[in-house]
């Protein structure tokens, strides 16, 4: 907890005390401070500067989650709050505004306190390995929306990267009462004659083959979860049908004239631009409004590269319980430095054959990983992965120049956005200076002009 010492507010001594019997230590929060959640209190107006620059070194792009409360009578103008949120803070409380500042902030403290501590239960980690931030980041979405709402759930990202892992959290996390199951159906493997089947169930004699009764997904996800993997897939001519399911639960099945009714949550996951399907005519526009519910697109490999040897790890302790043998360290650094297409399902293939050739003594070696299924070295630098051909970055430097910056303007905002990213990574000027290759009175003048 970050708080101004000389606070004598009755909130905060009632925040202090209920956040001291959760078995947190309350202090200062220091440059090296690993606690993930905190509170910065406003004694005045002119705490704004400080407590700005503080979200600026050690919150912003670090994953802590903090609460700005404003003890002050002067209430703050929108402008310097959104300031407050764009730096890293994810609430913003008037004081002299609320009825009771202790319960406004405590619940979210709260929520916060139980998203983590879901984040480290078997249910997580017996599932997804590593500790990135934007991993972390990810799953705290996952927990968010899977324990505290009942949304449709849609789920986005490349192949290989998880989505049905993340379906099983999401149900196993689901708190309903007497939960039905988690069922699970890829739409990439429906034929087309019989997907309505598949779907929807069939009633004796409704086609040649149909020898008796037989309940679809929908009916099985009854009270449960339905994860529906590559929706992207499902037959257009289904697609009008699965819709009415979602917004009214009721369906019938194949060759059947009554109306049956099913409640579920429903998962959704594609490796596909949605919104382009829509626009080819290839998924409908009303279907995605309703699968759309929550989405939450799922990082690469490659966007969390530093969690390859926890990966390494995990699948070690499951294919060798309790006596996995010992890794050389050039096994994981050869590894981490290759590039995986088809992401974790693809390294998890690369382990299942190093564990499939090793002879069962001594350490796991570079000798032990089949070469045959060894990939490229993983470039960033790559000319199909040129930082500055991202659309984004080409839409914004477009809508600078039809707002009237000159190139001077433009050049003056990209270094104060450099730099604040790096002094977000590394904190210290020097080492911010050395990477920028700039002096640090340099780096000072940045921080001192920066109003972005």
């Amino acid at each position: 907890m970050h708080a101004c010492s000389s606070c004598s507010n009755t909130s905060v001594q009632r925040i202090t005390n209920w956040w001291e019997k959760e078995g947190v230590t309350v202090e200062k929060w220091q440059p090296s401070s690993q606690q993930r959640i905190g509170i910065i209190f406003l004694k005045s107006l002119a705490d704004y500067e400080e407590a700005i620059s503080f979200l600026q070194l050690q919150v912003k792009g670090k994953g802590h989650r903090v609460c700005v409360l404003n003890l002050d009578a002067t209430v703050f103008d929108t402008e310097s709050k959104v300031r407050i949120l764009k730096y890293g803070a994810d609430y913003f409380f008037e004081s002299s505004l609320l009825n009771d500042q202790y319960e406004a902030v405590v619940a979210r403290l709260i929520r916060w306190v139980t998203i983590d501590s879901l984040l480290l239960s078997p249910i997580i980690t017996s599932r997804v390995a590593g500790n990135s931030l934007v991993l972390s980041q990810t799953l705290r979405q996952v927990i968010e929306v899977s324990f505290f709402s009942k949304n449709n759930l849609l789920l986005l990202g490349e192949r290989g990267v998880g989505k049905e892992q993340i379906a099983c959290i999401v149900h196993e996390l689901d708190p309903r009462d007497r939960k039905g199951e988690l069922i699970i159906l890829d739409c990439t493997t429906l034929k087309k004659e019989l997907s309505g089947s598949e779907l929807f169930g069939h009633e004796k004699g409704a086609f040649t083959g149909a020898d008796s009764s037989r309940e679809g997904a929908i009916a099985l996800a009854n009270n449960g979860t339905f994860f529906m993997d590559e929706i992207v897939e499902l037959p257009f001519n289904l697609q009008a049908e699965f819709l009415r399911v979602i917004q009214e639960g009721s369906y019938k099945r194949v060759g059947s004239n009554n109306w049956r009714h099913s409640a579920f949550r429903l998962i959704a996951a594609t490796n596909k631009d949605l919104r382009q399907c829509t626009a080819d005519g290839e998924f409908r526009s009303d279907l995605l409004d309703r699968i759309d519910t929550t989405s939450i697109q799922l990082p690469s490999l490659n966007q969390r590269r530093e969690d390859i040897p926890a990966i390494i790890d995990f699948y070690l302790a499951k294919f060798f319980s309790k006596h996995a043998p010992f890794v050389e360290k050039e096994v994981y650094e050869f590894l981490t430095q290759r590039d995986y297409p088809g992401n974790v399902r693809q390294l998890k293939n690369i382990m299942q054959n190093i564990f499939m050739k090793y002879s069962g003594k001594g350490p796991i070696t570079l000798g032990d990983i089949p070469w045959i299924m060894v990939l490229p070295v993983h470039s960033p630098h790559s000319e199909q992965d040129k930082w500055y051909d991202e659309q984004g970055f080409l839409s914004a430097l477009q809508q600078a120049i039809d707002s009237g910056y000159d190139l001077k303007q433009i050049e003056d905002v990209i270094q104060a956005i450099t730099t604040r990213i790096t002094l977000n990574k590394v904190g210290k000027n020097k080492e911010a200076s050395r990477i920028l290759g700039k002096s640090e009175r340099w780096i000072q003048l940045q921080k001192s002009k920066e109003r972005i």
